[in-house]
């Protein structure tokens, strides 16, 4: 989906009464994961995707590094993510996100997720660009993004291309270094 002028806002936290909601500031130390799903990894089951929502009053490339050392430290991945919730793509991952269905594949992946509508320009300026959504970027040591893609093609299902992206970051992280 081609971001035409318009930036957008971010669309990957379902909101229910356990989430904050997209339009709020979350501290981006605190992880939004509902209790049922909390509760499964509890029963065994995989640890579910973390997503953290950045905060616009903070230092964008000191919270990117501060969070990759975070997640580094509890063997997961750090993600940056970008969306919006007008963007069909968008919506689809963040649902597959809420329902559960990625945490087996995605289980070390830590979402940081802006606020395009608030962070284009921002997330631009450390090397965070993107012409297209959803976008997600892999962060190096010093907090600029080592690899980035964005979705491609059209449809609610263009979104879910970036699985196997989030899969591969995720693997690689793991590889003794």
């Amino acid at each position: 989906m081609r971001m035409a002028g318009v930036p957008a806002l971010i669309g990957l936290l379902a909101c229910n009464g356990t989430k904050p909601s997209i339009t709020q500031d979350a501290p981006a130390t605190a992880p939004v994961v509902s209790q049922a799903r909390a509760a499964a990894v509890d029963g065994g089951h995989p640890e579910p995707i973390r997503v953290l929502v950045a905060s616009e009053d903070t230092d964008l490339l000191s919270l990117i590094r501060t969070e990759r050392l975070r997640a580094r430290g509890e063997g997961r991945t750090l993600v940056v993510y970008a969306g919006a919730s007008w963007c069909d793509p968008c919506r689809r991952f963040k649902e597959e996100v809420h329902s559960g269905r990625l945490d087996a594949s995605l289980s070390r992946i830590t979402l940081l997720v802006f606020d395009a509508d608030r962070d284009t320009d921002r997330l631009a300026s450390a090397g965070y660009g993107f012409r297209f959504i959803p976008f997600v970027a892999l962060p190096g040591v010093d907090g600029h993004p080592l690899e980035t893609e964005e979705a491609r093609g059209k449809g609610s299902e263009a979104g879910l291309a970036l699985v196997a992206t989030l899969e591969r970051w995720q693997n690689q992280s793991s590889r003794p270094r």
